[in-house]
């Protein structure tokens, strides 16, 4: 359940990231940052279409999004593995390269975040087709970093399901414009494709059946 929250959280504040900035002035595509989540520090990097997001939650693992291709690989550097799949439909809020989510913003006012001069807003935004479905949240652009939006807040759905507020406040720190590089983003060579996450994570075999039959609501006989 935390790895679902967790990955809830990450995907929105990447989705605002590109949100906003789709919608005014094309913000900085190139820039490496400390992702704070909920009070979590997750160091990540945007080059172009390409995000790295990477939390000690799950090792050493972290994750490579791709959203010109539509693939997601995570990468174990310990084991040298990777899983890749294609993304799915976000259930917490619409992809942003989707043509047709529509984005609405209306100006709070101007405040300093982390020394940075930043315009206040709240946001809107949903597909076209389902034009009842919309989520809101409040997002801080950074004019100092050509309107990158280094702080959200939003409401989670699966943070609510699990019991909490389900309000999450997401800030960028430590932000290091062109600091991104193309190696970044790519699987190392030598790496070994695999075929799940338990995998991924050097899980052996009889602890991946099991984890598939608790899937399927099933317990493995002893």
């Amino acid at each position: 359940m935390k790895k679902n929250i967790l990955g809830s959280m990450v995907f929105c504040f990447v989705t605002l990231v590109f949100v906003a900035g789709s919608v005014l002035a094309a913000p900085p595509d190139n820039f490496t940052s400390k992702m704070v989540v909920n009070g979590m520090a997750m160091p990540m990097a945007k080059m172009g279409t390409k995000t790295r997001v990477q939390t000690g939650m799950l090792q050493d693992i972290y994750t490579i999004t791709d959203s010109a291709s539509q693939k997601t690989f995570m990468v174990n550097p310990q084991a040298k593995t990777y899983y890749e799949q294609v993304q799915q439909k976000a259930k917490e809020a619409p992809s942003v390269y989707d043509p047709n989510v529509v984005m609405e913003k209306k100006k709070l006012g101007s405040e300093t975040v982390d020394g940075h001069p930043c315009v206040k807003s709240e946001m809107t935004f949903y597909q076209k087709d389902t034009p009842t479905q919309k989520h809101k949240g409040t997002i801080w652009e950074a004019q100092d970093l050509g309107g990158l939006p280094i702080r959200t807040e939003m409401i989670v759905e699966a943070m609510q399901k699990a019991g909490g507020s389900g309000k999450m406040v997401s800030e960028m720190k430590e932000i290091k414009v062109g600091g991104a590089t193309a190696s970044m983003f790519e699987v190392p060579k030598d790496y070994k494709k695999v075929n799940s996450m338990p995998e991924l994570m050097g899980m052996g075999g009889d602890m991946q059946n099991m984890m598939k039959q608790m899937q399927k609501g099933k317990m493995p006989k002893q």
